[in-house]
């Protein structure tokens, strides 16, 4: 108790923070480790694709370079690595010790978030024949380029689960997140060929036009 009462009020609820998410990190990485946390769970027909991606990524957030920083993960891994560290240089440098925890912080949770992308990247291609997906729907994730210029991603339901799998699209207009869209094909490395749900009826609708 006299260690506690001599530490700053700050320096105690860091370690508060410190604890608990710690303890919530090692809990992710147990569920993890014996199977509860992988993408190889099956999911019912009806279970939307927003809940799968939310299991999947351990919570909902938003996505900077395909990474979903403010996923629950990514947000422990900030608060115990930044608690901690701000907590250890307080004694030495008090306040500005915000300044380096909350980039340790940061950095964690890009880390935390490229290794569950690693890891729900191999789970997903170990046992995936992507040949499967030609013809399905699939709902687009990150938007698609325009033309090729470069690769979005899409959800799609295969071998009785939803995944997440790059696509790239020859339709001259981007095709935005949330967008249905139709499987016409595989590209190298695992990369989808899609195009814009009822493609192929604009373009007879257009080649009629024409025609007339």
């Amino acid at each position: 108790m006299a260690w506690w009462n001599e530490l700053h009020i700050l320096q105690q609820i860091l370690f508060v923070i410190g604890c608990a998410s710690t303890l919530f990190m090692i809990i992710q990485i147990i569920l993890l480790a014996i199977g509860s946390g992988d993408n190889d769970a099956s999911f019912d027909g009806d279970t939307s694709v927003d809940d799968v991606d939310t299991i999947n990524d351990g919570g909902s957030g938003f996505t900077i370079f395909g990474l979903k920083i403010l996923s629950v993960r990514s947000a422990i891994a900030f608060l115990a690595v930044g608690s901690w560290l701000t907590f250890a240089l307080f004694y030495s440098i008090e306040f500005w010790a915000l300044i380096p925890g909350i980039a340790a912080g940061i950095a964690a949770a890009f880390l935390i978030a490229l290794f569950f992308k690693a890891t729900e990247k191999l789970q997903n291609s170990g046992n995936l024949k992507i040949e499967n997906t030609v013809g399905k729907s699939a709902e687009v994730y990150l938007t698609i380029p325009a033309l090729r210029k470069g690769n979005g991603k899409v959800n799609v339901y295969v071998q009785e689960r939803y995944v997440e799998l790059e696509a790239v699209t020859d339709s001259p207009e981007p095709i935005k997140t949330g967008d249905r869209v139709k499987i016409i094909g595989t590209e190298s490395e695992g990369t989808l060929l899609v195009e814009p749900y009822g493609a192929e009826i604009k373009q007879e609708t257009a080649r009629q036009e024409k025609a007339e």
